[in-house]
């Protein structure tokens, strides 16, 4: 599940606060008879805009017993928006479930999920406010571990509530950005609500879902195969077949899945189109087979290391083309995902911080803030790194696991084409180009009969008007068809 953990906008959530100094920060660091060190430090180093090198301290003052009060849950909540949820990941629940604070409710409900441990995740989420700033993630959050815990009916609402908050929330923002971000989230509670749908086997309300889905949203390419599979399990092979061949498209380029063509191939197979069926195993071979081997011998050199994927993926998309026909395609395709952008964004905020202060003369604090922010940025670069390898070698074991898919299908294609040979049958061989007599279409589905159409309103919207070819007949002694 996508864990959507960082407003893109974050910027944009709270007033510019008055301009700080981290020498100021410095002086409060050292000074003596101060009752709240740790919080003044905070505040001041969030006005000097040194976020990374402010939650050092905020988890300081979080350790220790005394309360905490509005201003200082306002300033971790704009901390999390600032750094992400990860930065305060290392305190353990105790501390993070101490205080009443709704910030670190959301934090230790991530933990909480992170760690399978799903009704603690919602007993710590349940106390975030319907109103406040994470509530849509909070359904969200809750959405997902109730439907784990399968409790279906409790996960719906949950999810439905995620949708609800969030549109408020879009129709509230006077930023670009920040409502695009809601819009996301919307989006992603009702793929969440889908996915669950498709679990449950209610193939029927899990197409409905993703027919919901906008074409603009930056999940609606990717979503195309989960809406073929609901497909095919309703034994509407023309519709998945049309949805698959939407990959075809040169606007989806960079959009391609191993798993698409074996779903191509087994539709051709459920329609009894055994040679269309060969022909995608054949092609699918011959494409995808000596491509990803020859990216596999530039990957696996690579494997060990923490930093090659990363700084690969920010290289120019011209150089990306020159190594490998499918590295530029795949790495196009990591990029638009929302999960790879918010990482890299919270990346380049804390490489820029820790940027200016190795600039900085290295005195007890500014070493203290230095070797802080390292660590938090040699993280996320191990994140980045591992998250884009692990992309790129999936996608190797998907060519792999599918070859065995294909292998598969066609051994189940010669075998009824013995058992047809052996009962004296045929097919009646007739696949034509298609009817619209052969189309099932719901009442919210779009029909093109391509005819002055604008070819780009079409995609994701086409079906295939084949007719199954699975009647057996007779064959006659003169080996003609009856």
């Amino acid at each position: 599940m996508v864990n959507l953990r960082i407003l893109l906008a974050a910027l944009m959530l709270f007033p510019a606060l008055s301009q700080g100094s981290v020498a100021r920060a410095e002086k409060i660091y050292f000074q003596k008879g101060i009752s709240n060190r740790n919080e003044a430090v905070t505040y001041e180093l969030m006005r000097s805009k040194y976020y990374f090198s402010a939650t050092v301290f905020a988890k300081e003052r979080l350790i220790e017993d005394k309360p905490i009060d509005e201003r200082f849950e306002k300033s971790l909540t704009t901390l999390i928006l600032k750094t992400g949820t990860a930065t305060f990941m290392p305190l353990s629940a105790g501390i993070l479930g101490k205080h009443n604070s709704q910030a670190m409710s959301f934090v230790l409900g991530i933990k909480q999920f992170n760690k399978n441990r799903f009704k603690s995740a919602i007993k710590a989420l349940r106390s975030i406010k319907r109103g406040h700033k994470f509530a849509p993630e909070k359904y969200m959050m809750m959405g997902a571990s109730q439907n784990f815990l399968a409790r279906y009916s409790e996960a719906t609402s949950s999810y439905k509530n995620c949708m609800r908050t969030a549109e408020i929330s879009s129709k509230a923002s006077s930023h670009e950005k920040l409502k695009r971000y809601y819009d996301i989230l919307a989006e992603s509670c009702l793929i969440h609500l889908a996915r669950m749908e498709y679990k449950r086997n209610d193939y029927k309300k899990a197409v409905q879902a993703f027919q919901d889905i906008p074409k603009t949203s930056y999940r609606w390419p990717s979503l195309l195969l989960e809406k073929a599979w609901g497909n095919y399990y309703l034994a509407d092979y023309n519709r998945t077949l049309g949805l698959l061949v939407t990959y075809k498209s040169p606007l989806l380029r960079s959009y391609f899945y191993p798993e698409a063509e074996v779903l191509t191939a087994l539709s051709y197979y459920r329609l009894c189109l055994y040679d269309d069926a060969l022909k995608t195993i054949e092609q699918y071979h011959s494409v995808y087979k000596a491509r990803s081997d020859a990216l596999k011998g530039i990957l696996v050199k690579y494997k060990k290391s923490h930093t090659f994927f990363l700084k690969m993926m920010m290289q120019p998309i011209e150089k990306l083309e020159e190594k490998n026909p499918f590295i530029r395609n795949l790495m196009t395709q990591t990029r638009k995902k929302i999960k790879f952008n918010l990482d890299l964004a919270n990346y380049k905020k804390v490489a820029n911080e820790y940027k200016y202060l190795k600039k900085k003369k290295q005195t007890q604090f500014i070493s203290k803030l230095t070797e802080a922010v390292k660590r938090s940025k040699d993280w996320q670069t191990r994140h980045l790194n591992h998250y884009v390898k692990k992309e790129m070698f999936d996608f190797l074991n998907d060519v792999h696991r599918f070859s065995y898919e294909m292998f598969n299908i066609k051994l189940e294609i010669m075998f009824k084409k013995r058992d047809l040979l052996y009962k004296n049958k045929t097919l009646i061989s007739d696949r034509g180009r298609g009817s619209r007599d052969n189309l099932n279409r719901a009442q919210n589905e779009h029909f093109y009969d391509f005819r002055g159409a604008f070819w780009a309103d079409e995609l994701g919207d086409y079906s295939f008007g084949l007719k199954s070819n699975c009647e057996e007949v007779k064959v006659k002694k003169n080996g003609g068809g009856v």
